[in-house]
């Protein structure tokens, strides 16, 4: 008997069609490639609020085994060895970009070109609360990365912009499922509700959804905000049913799950719907954040993002700090694009979705950021 054989590997297509993915498997394995199978999957957008369908066809491809051919047995693969190996490759790239950045920092810092503390913009900063520290890393980088004086206030100004992360498109563009995190008591429910308004107003159709409410004045205020905007809202009481409402959920264009707190050490329920979001790769997770809590607490809130897979951050209570310019501080800690803002006159305002200019204006004003654009 001939042990010497081919090993089969498996390689997936990806397109928006299946004719699309097709043309693709016969581009890049041949005419004669053999299919296994096919399947559509919806998922999160990388960069954007929304959603995006695609067509995966797992095709058989045939390579050369030289263990086989050798008599050698095949390799054992160790799935646990193979996910710690992923995760120190992803370390040792960060520690390499991170020590790069250093560097630059330290050259532009060793030219004693100390101008930043002139610049209108940095001062801006600072007077809104923001660490000084995390102003003088900001116009360092500006420094190194583009080579502008340090008394450059547009040129700090146009840095920043690039450096606040944010998602992109409008309300328009927002799409598909969306979960929002957090603690109890930072207006989490208030900005879905009020999400769920704006969206409403673009004649989507949306659903929010309460998961496990604790107690009837929040599925109250839940039916009459969906009478009143024109949503639709449900009560689900497990984790456990989400599993099964992929085909309900699918119909609508927009989802929203308002989830219970974060829970403390041994919570199950918190458990079990970690584990049921975790398993829903195309949900957006955004953590809300209150921007008048002591960031002091921004080491537990990233620890929490980390463990729940947020990929977005949100902003709550606006309203309740002056210091705005501390979300600079906060976006230092908790590197996470934002999504959502709450307004600065909450609740009667209406919540926005991020992007640079907005977030400018928050920390420097309008009058600020226009003053240091002319300059």
């Amino acid at each position: 008997m001939n042990n010497k054989a081919s090993a089969r590997t498996t390689a997936v297509v990806e397109a928006p069609t299946l004719k699309e993915a097709l043309r693709l498997v016969r581009s890049r394995h041949g005419e004669h490639a053999r299919v296994i199978r096919s399947r559509s999957v919806t998922r999160r957008q990388v960069a954007g609020l929304g959603h995006e369908k695609v067509v995966e066809v797992f095709v058989e491809t045939a390579a050369p085994d030289l263990r086989a051919e050798r008599g050698m047995p095949p390799p054992v693969v160790d799935p646990r060895r193979q996910a710690a190996l992923t995760g120190e490759i992803a370390a040792e790239v960060a520690r390499i970009e991170e020590l790069v950045r250093q560097i630059a920092v330290q050259q532009a810092a060793g030219r004693g070109d100390a101008g930043w503390q002139e610049n209108p913009v940095a001062a801006r900063l600072i007077a809104a609360g923001a660490d000084p520290g995390v102003v003088v890393r900001l116009a360092e980088r500006c420094q190194a990365e583009t080579g502008a004086k340090a008394h450059d206030q547009r040129a700090l100004l146009h840095y920043l912009a690039r450096s606040l992360p944010t998602g992109r498109g409008g309300w328009a563009e927002m799409t598909g499922m969306h979960v929002l995190l957090g603690a109890p008591g930072i207006g989490r429910t208030e900005l879905l509700l009020k999400t769920a308004g704006q969206l409403a107003a673009q004649e989507k159709q949306v659903l929010v959804l309460c998961l496990s409410p604790r107690h009837g004045g929040e599925i109250r205020r839940l039916q009459a905000a969906a009478a009143a905007v024109g949503f639709d809202a449900a009560v689900i009481q497990s984790p456990r049913q989400l599993a099964t409402a992929d085909e309900h959920l699918s119909a609508y264009d927009v989802v929203l799950l308002d989830a219970p707190s974060f829970g403390g050490e041994g919570d199950k329920e918190a458990a079990g719907l970690q584990q049921a979001l975790i398993q829903k790769s195309a949900y957006h997770r955004h953590l809300v954040f209150p921007l008048d809590r002591d960031l002091r607490d921004g080491g537990q809130m990233a620890a929490a993002a980390r463990a729940w897979n947020c990929d977005w951050l949100a902003l709550t209570r606006l309203d309740q700090t002056a210091a705005r310019g501390k979300l600079l501080d906060l976006l230092d800690r908790l590197p996470l694009p934002v999504s959502l803002v709450g307004d600065v006159v909450w609740p009667q305002g209406t919540p926005r979705l991020a992007d640079p200019g907005h977030l400018i204006d928050l920390m420097l004003g309008a009058e600020g950021r226009q003053a240091s654009a002319v300059a």
